[in-house]
């Protein structure tokens, strides 16, 4: 019987991923992660162990940091913490059905079948001694901030169409009545559109509503 053309593409193609796992060569047993503070500078500490400082991007081996600890530091001002979440790939359950126990196993040796949820961190550091009302300032403006970066890509289509539940939540976040809606989505668009990232776009936002 002669094989289809179609069907000997299809095999070549997923040979190499049955011999050294698909998981480990399509995501990798590395991932970079993204680091930010307001006010940047922070030392970034994984686990007890210096990173880098914010702003950064630091590319971090998987099977070394599951679910690690991390410390935002700078002199002044009060340390914040958080944790690398981890969460099995998609290509990990891939792997399983074309590649079989040999990828798994390889996979797993790696860290490949992991990949860290969220890979975008943002903090807010309060200086070491503030006030009540310096605190709640601060505190939603890293609510902000927080809802922005990883919302960003569904603001941006809501602000769009003029609608959606992402850029409700929003107006709820800053404490927009119905009023103010209708004035405040040309700004949004405005600054979404000059914007040239998430933690811009947030700060943007800040901006024009500092307080809520």
């Amino acid at each position: 019987m002669k094989i289809p053309h179609r069907l000997i593409n299809i095999l070549l193609l997923i040979t190499p991923m049955l011999a050294s796992g698909c998981a480990t060569i399509v995501v990798g047993s590395t991932q970079s992660l993204t680091f930010d503070s307001e006010p940047a500078g922070a030392q970034v500490t994984i686990n007890g162990m210096p990173m880098g400082v914010t702003p950064a991007t630091i590319s971090i081996k998987k099977s070394d940091y599951q679910n690690a600890f991390v410390v935002f530091s700078k002199e002044g001002h009060t340390n914040q913490q958080a944790i690398l979440h981890t969460k099995t790939s998609g290509w990990f359950w891939g792997n399983i059905l074309i590649g079989g126990f040999f990828g798994t196993t390889t996979d797993s040796s790696t860290g490949a079948m992991l990949e860290y949820e969220p890979a975008k961190f943002f903090v807010t550091l309060p200086p070491a001694k503030a006030s009540i009302s310096e605190m709640t300032r601060l505190d939603y403006q890293n609510k902000v901030r927080k809802y922005i970066l990883f919302s960003h890509q569904h603001l941006v289509s809501d602000l769009a169409k003029g609608s959606g539940e992402h850029l409700s939540s929003l107006y709820v976040l800053i404490g927009l009545t119905e009023g103010r809606q209708q004035g405040a989505i040309r700004e949004l668009r405005t600054v979404a559109t000059i914007s040239e990232s998430a933690p811009a776009f947030a700060e943007a936002v800040l901006k024009i509503f500092p307080n809520g």
